[in-house]
C-alpha cells in the first residue's frame, strides 16, 4: 500500500478531494437557496452554538462570532446611513491590517456593498487609478496612511467622498443600532456575481483589478476546512 501510494500520491489525492467535494456542494447549496453573499455564513455561525467562540484574534483584541456579527450590523447601517450606499455599490478600502478591516467587510457585505482592497502603499497615479478603475463610490483611507491621499490625489479623485478610518470614525460606528437591514438588499446574487476586488501588484504597469466572485469565497473556506481537515478548536494564523 505504501509502494502504491508513492507511486499515485493517491492520499495527496484524497486530501484535495475531501476539500474539493464539499466545496463545490456548499457553493451550489447558497446559490440555489439565496445565500450567495457570505454575510448569511457569519449570521449562521454566530446564531448556532458557536456563536460564543472566538472568531477573530488581533494583538490583545479577539471577538466572538457573535460580537462580529453585532460589529458588522452596526457598520453596515452605519454606511449605509452616513453615506447612503446601494446595494452593488462599491467602497474602496485603503487600510491597514487590523480586526475591524474584516467587520467592515462583513459590514459591507451586510447592505449589498462591494470592497475594493487596495493596496495602502500605493500613492500618487497608481492609488488613484486602482480607486477611479472600480468606480468607487466611497474611499476610506486608514488614518496612519492618510498622508498617501495627499491634495494631488484628492484633486484627481475630484468628487469623490473620502473618508478617513480613526479611533472617531471606530466610536461613531460602533454607537449605532444593530439593525439587520432586509434581505432584498443582499437579493439575486449568483455564485459567479462579484463579493470583492483585489488587484495585481502592479510591477509591469498600473495594478490590474480582479474580481473576487462569491464561489470563490465560499469554496475557498470550505475547500481549506476540508483539505487541512480543521476543528472548530483550530485557530488559523495568518500573516499579513
Amino acid at each position: 500500500m505504501a509502494y502504491l501510494n508513492a507511486k499515485t500520491a493517491f492520499s495527496y489525492d484524497a486530501t484535495i478531494l475531501r476539500g474539493l467535494v464539499p466545496a463545490i456542494y456548499k457553493s451550489s447549496r447558497r446559490e440555489s437557496t439565496e445565500r450567495c453573499n457570505h454575510f448569511y455564513r457569519l449570521e449562521e455561525v454566530a446564531k448556532s452554538k458557536s456563536a460564543s467562540r472566538v472568531g477573530i484574534v488581533f494583538e490583545d483584541r479577539s471577538w466572538t462570532f457573535a460580537q462580529m456579527y453585532e460589529a458588522a450590523l452596526k457598520y453596515g447601517n452605519y454606511f449605509k446611513t452616513k453615506f447612503d450606499l446601494k446595494p452593488k455599490d462599491i467602497v474602496a478600502l485603503d487600510l491597514m491590517n487590523s480586526d475591524h478591516f474584516l467587520l467592515i467587510l462583513f459590514g459591507l457585505w451586510s447592505i449589498g456593498v462591494r470592497p475594493a482592497f487596495i493596496n495602502y502603499n500605493l500613492t500618487g497615479d497608481a492609488l488613484c487609478h486602482c480607486v477611479k478603475i472600480a468606480n468607487s463610490v466611497l474611499l476610506l483611507v486608514d488614518a496612519d496612511v492618510e498622508s498617501n491621499v495627499d491634495d494631488a490625489v484628492r484633486q484627481k479623485l475630484e468628487d469623490l467622498k473620502i473618508e478617513t478610518f480613526s479611533q472617531d470614525f471606530i466610536k461613531a460606528a460602533m454607537a449605532v443600532d444593530p439593525v439587520r437591514l432586509p434581505d432584498e438588499l443582499r437579493s439575486g446574487e449568483k455564485a459567479r456575481d462579484m463579493a470583492a476586488l483585489i488587484y495585481t501588484s502592479g510591477t509591469t504597469g498600473l495594478p490590474k483589478a480582479a474580481i473576487i466572485s462569491w464561489s470563490k469565497v465560499t469554496t475557498g473556506g470550505a475547500f481549506v476546512k476540508g483539505w487541512l481537515n480543521t476543528r472548530p478548536s483550530d485557530i488559523l494564523y495568518t500573516v499579513p
